[in-house]
């Protein structure tokens, strides 16, 4: 086997002496000079999001708009967090979502009015035409022929990430194991590997005397061998093997070796790495999944490892919960009965998993995505 490349030279990337951390959102947009953002507090998340709507969008009747989608979505999210019955709970958190899209997209540049977006996803039955097993989302590029806007394609435009082609279809049963929370209810009911890895840390790095910054991420070797994988097998699944590599590392934690895969190419800055420290984070911002947690470390960082037979169905975190969400929703209201099968079956604690204990980190993360600032809620109120 050969040899290993060494770790490019370098530094973790500081401002004012103080390690930049890890973040989708590392700087404010200031000028001239971006400041290093902290995370930010926040028991409701709608007020950050509220007031997003209120400092982004200048014309006062599109921010009313906005608002008022804000308000429903709200009002939803609430309602099925305290509803003693579930069997509506898909159906509330759908539209709650739906609501939640229109305002951050009109938050992001979109022009009202929105009022009349369609869901841009439909579901449907495959060949075998057996529900849930069968099931398949198809995804719809906006605006369509006719200039209606389509949400999702709106959504994931406006996230930065990876559109879905015209009229793609994907299998249901490629969408549920993206899915974050939960996930090992997934592999322990269909009897496959595990397919999310937790990244120990991700960092900024740089060069002074080159001015050149890149990105390092960290994992430890045994959750690598846990799940059955080769380290080789990790950075190509995650889709990190074409703008990254794997470097020598003699670094360990509480005896645990580490692995670190370091990005090929550096991105050059004129006066400070902090300036470009957006940029870099762009690079992988469709590549890694997240957690929002209320104690340190407050974000925790995963690499989804995609079949290559899958790879045209990975979808960007947030858009996979919102497509499983709309699929829940839709038979929730016109086939309830199926609902009820599938929380019967093998699937049932994933799925049901999923609608109670997924809502607040989406609402949390899109938070973030309204805020461009990492958004959690205190551990001590």
């Amino acid at each position: 086997m050969p040899r290993l490349p060494p770790m490019r030279t370098g530094t973790e990337l500081k401002a004012n002496n103080r390690v930049v951390p890890f973040s989708f959102f590392p700087t404010g947009r200031a000028a001239p000079r971006r400041p290093v953002q902290s995370l930010l507090f926040a028991i409701d998340p709608w007020l950050i999001m509220r007031r997003s709507v209120q400092t982004e969008i200048a014309d006062q009747t599109s921010s009313a708009e906005a608002l008022s989608y804000l308000e429903q979505a709200e009002d939803l999210f609430r309602s099925a967090a305290s509803a003693q019955i579930g069997a509506a709970k898909p159906l509330q958190l759908y539209y709650c979502y739906l609501n939640l899209v229109k305002a951050f997209v009109m938050v992001r540049g979109q022009p009202s009015p929105f009022q009349n977006v369609q869901h841009g996803v439909s579901e449907s039955l495959d060949a075998s035409n057996v529900e849930f097993s069968g099931a398949q989302l198809t995804f719809y590029e906006s605006p369509n022929a006719r200039r209606q806007f389509q949400a999702f394609d709106e959504f994931v435009r406006s996230l930065s990430a990876q559109r879905v082609p015209n009229n793609h279809v994907s299998p249901l049963s490629t969408i549920i194991p993206q899915i974050l929370p939960g996930h090992r209810l997934w592999a322990s009911a269909t009897d496959e590997k595990e397919r999310f890895i937790a990244l120990q840390r991700v960092g900024f790095y740089q060069n002074r005397r080159t001015r050149t910054a890149w990105l390092r991420a960290y994992l430890f070797a045994d959750d690598v061998t846990r799940l059955g994988h080769t380290q080789a097998n990790v950075l190509d699944l995650s889709g990190l093997s074409g703008s990254f590599r794997k470097v020598r590392c003699d670094e360990k934690i509480d005896g645990r070796t580490l692995i670190c895969f370091e990005q090929r190419a550096t991105q050059a800055y004129v006066r400070h790495a902090v300036d470009i420290a957006d940029d870099l984070a762009a690079t992988v911002k469709d590549l890694l999944w997240t957690t929002v947690a209320s104690m340190p470390p407050y974000r925790r960082y995963y690499l989804y490892l995609c079949p290559v037979a899958e790879r045209a169905h990975r979808l960007h975190q947030l858009g996979s919960i919102y497509s499983l969400t709309y699929y829940l929703g839709s038979i929730t209201r016109y086939r309830p009965t199926v609902y009820r099968e599938i929380l019967d079956g093998p699937l049932g604690p994933r799925i049901s998993e999923f609608v109670t204990g997924q809502a607040a980190q989406f609402v949390y993360l899109l938070a973030s995505e309204f805020a461009r600032q990492d958004v959690t809620k205190p551990s001590i109120i």
